[in-house]
């Protein structure tokens, strides 16, 4: 995948583009923690019948860190960006795919520019986590060492064994350090607000853009995934009609690794059918 760089304002994104001149246009947003090549197996799935557009989010992959949360993490920041992008790059209106953190981000934008998109597909994801998705995410922070002192123990600490996440993990997230250390390559500052008082103004936010949705929205839920509850599955069907909720059966919320073909048949469904 070619690698470019574009400036929004004292942000600069890292982005991989799959030309396909004539195809509709798809923007792919990745989750916390990982970054644009966790969607290279189903971008490579894609490739025939979209012009792919795979972004690094902010604080992630090669894309730069923030300032602050205030100043580079808020809905209204990341949604501004995100405009920015759609303007300077993609041109008329695409279709977005958001997975766990970037489902998130695509669901503030397409609250706010529905006359961007044609359609929205979000992977896992919702404006809310499971308590178990919470805890999940806080004890994956706790555990995850603040440096790794080789590559085996980078490889060791993700697993490789199902679909080698301790190669990804070590080729594409990692900063190298000197004498042969690694550290994850994530910033911690679009985590969370600092404040609960903040997390809640952030978590609101994205609920009241979910009630606006006016594009067509697919939600693939993973059965065995931590990160949605039918709690939340059912407040989003409640909060607005139009979204589509499809259960992936048997898969977890590493689903865009694991089993990259079924969710690009998913992709690719919807988004024709909204072309």
């Amino acid at each position: 995948m070619d690698c470019k760089k574009i400036a929004v304002g004292p942000a600069t994104y890292n982005y991989y583009e799959i030309a396909n001149p004539g195809k509709p246009k798809m923007v792919m947003l990745h989750g916390m923690m990982v970054e644009s090549h966790c969607f290279e197996k189903i971008a490579d799935l894609l490739r025939n019948d979209f012009h792919l557009f795979l972004f690094d989010l902010k604080g992630h992959g090669q894309s730069s860190d923030g300032t602050s949360y205030d100043a580079a993490y808020t809905n209204e920041v990341i949604c501004s960006d995100l405009k920015a992008i759609h303007q300077q790059l993609i041109g008329e209106p695409c279709h977005l795919v958001g997975y766990s953190l970037g489902g998130q981000y695509s669901l503030v934008f397409a609250g706010a520019h529905p006359e961007c998109l044609k359609s929205v597909t979000l992977i896992d994801s919702a404006p809310d986590l499971s308590f178990r998705g919470v805890i999940a995410i806080l004890m994956a922070i706790f555990k995850t060492p603040k440096f790794f002192k080789n590559a085996d123990q980078v490889r060791s600490f993700y697993g490789n064994s199902v679909f080698g996440l301790g190669d990804y993990m070590l080729k594409y997230c990692m900063r190298a350090l000197d004498g042969g250390r690694y550290a994850i390559r994530y910033d911690k500052k679009n985590l969370a607000p600092s404040t609960l008082a903040k997390t809640k103004i952030r978590t609101e936010g994205i609920w009241a853009a979910c009630r606006k949705l006016t594009t067509p929205v697919r939600v693939l839920r993973a059965a065995d995934s931590f990160v949605l509850s039918d709690k939340i599955v059912n407040k989003m069907k409640a909060s607005n009609a139009g979204i589509e909720v499809v259960v992936m059966p048997g898969m977890e919320h590493n689903l865009v690794f694991q089993h990259p073909q079924a969710v690009a048949d998913q992709l690719r469904e919807f988004a024709l059918r909204h072309a």
